[in-house]
């Protein structure tokens, strides 16, 4: 029973505080936090008798609530009802939406010589409420940094390099101020940058045109440079390529030449192996020309003997059968004569047709040839004065 008036005591406390609501909180410009009413915790003789006290924190949206209690402790509790012994209790809101500042304009040179101005948006929030409350003046510490940051880079940053920055995002920007806030413990602990960006980017007019203007020289001349570069190897390649065409040329030329000596000892050979062909043509055609003269004249001589040897045997029988042994005997001689040299000349006609190679001429018989013999002793036998 103790327990359920306990209970109903609480209740009661919570219902109240439900009741009542949160309060508005406003934070001003670079303030996080706000003190709110002390909460006074009391206690009458049934929750003196009963032991039970509490409270109830009511809390805006997107606000830490920190309470420090009697004793001298301090936390960070979300919204809600709490059991807590009497005693003032103070609370401090603090702001936990996104915030966003912007910096003092920062004037300095850049690594190349040129005087830039720049302004910076910081976006940050508070992740540890306690930790910031023990930083006196959170908010312009920071900034005071961050300014400081700003003014370091710009000094080791070229112009170029910091207009591209800005204008491809500012990631660069954002990770150069995150790493140096990073290093400032325990403000980094206290609060977190969310984003940083340039706001203004500018620069002494007067100087920047001067510098412009420098800048633009030395591009000329560096283009000139590099013209004049640009031509010596062109004029390189291009004396290269001359020598290489000759080069060629002179290996084309060398080719021809060789081919048209190989084409001129061809067709020497071949004009010399047609040379040789018709020499041995036309002495084919020569022999063959001196065979036919003297197989004419052996003919001739044979047709001459063979006609003598013949009007010989005629006379041997113009005046009957002969008598004579020897006249007999020499006509019997002189016939197988001429039979024999028949048969001889066939046999050479037949060689000489079958034979490829033409055949050694013969050479025309002499006056003490067989058949002429035989035929001058017959024709002598037949002479009555002889």
């Amino acid at each position: 029973m103790l327990e359920s008036i306990r209970r109903m005591i609480l209740n009661r406390i919570e219902e109240k505080g439900r009741a009542e609501g949160a309060p508005i909180v406003n934070f001003p410009e670079r303030t996080i936090s706000v003190e709110g009413e002390d909460i006074y915790v009391g206690q009458g003789w049934v929750e003196w008798f009963l032991l039970v006290s509490g409270f109830y924190l009511a809390l805006p949206p997107n606000t830490y609530g920190v309470v420090v209690y009697p004793d001298g402790k301090v936390r960070k509790l979300p919204g809600g009802m709490y059991e807590a012994p009497a005693g003032v209790y103070r609370i401090h809101y603090v702001d936990n939406h996104e915030r966003t500042d912007v910096s003092e304009p920062v004037s300095e040179l850049t690594t190349d010589g040129e005087k830039l101005t720049l302004k910076i948006i910081v976006r940050y929030r508070v992740i540890e409420p306690i930790l910031a409350l023990e930083i006196a003046n959170p908010v312009e510490t920071m900034m005071v940094h961050i300014e400081t940051d700003v003014a370091q880079y710009i000094r080791t940053h070229d112009h170029s390099d910091i207009a591209d920055s800005s204008e491809k995002g500012g990631r660069k920007i954002f990770n150069f101020f995150s790493e140096r806030h990073n290093s400032r413990v325990p403000l980094s602990k206290a609060i977190s940058i969310l984003g940083v960006e340039l706001k203004e980017f500018a620069g002494d007019k007067e100087y920047v045109e001067m510098r412009r203007q420098v800048r633009k020289d030395e591009r000329q001349i560096q283009a000139g440079k590099r013209l004049e570069e640009l031509q010596q190897e062109f004029d390189q390649l291009k004396a290269m390529n001359k020598a290489e065409n000759e080069r060629l040329a002179a290996e084309h030329v060398a080719k021809l030449a060789k081919a048209e000596a190989e084409h001129k000892a061809e067709k020497e050979k071949i004009e010399a192996n047609h040379e040789k062909a018709m020499q041995d043509i036309l002495h084919d055609v020569n022999l063959r020309k001196i065979k036919l003269d003297n197989k004419g004249k052996h003919l001739q001589r044979r047709e001459e003997e063979f006609l003598k040897a013949i009007d010989a045997i005629s006379k041997s029988f113009s005046s009957g059968y002969p008598t004579n042994p020897n006249v007999i005997k020499t006509m019997t001689d002189l016939v197988a004569a001429l039979k024999e040299g028949v048969d001889s000349d066939d046999a050479e006609e037949n060689m000489s047709e079958t034979s490829n190679r033409p055949t050694k001429p013969r050479v025309s018989p002499e006056p003490t040839d067989k058949v002429e013999k035989l035929t001058n002793t017959l024709l002598n036998l037949l002479d009555p004065k002889k």
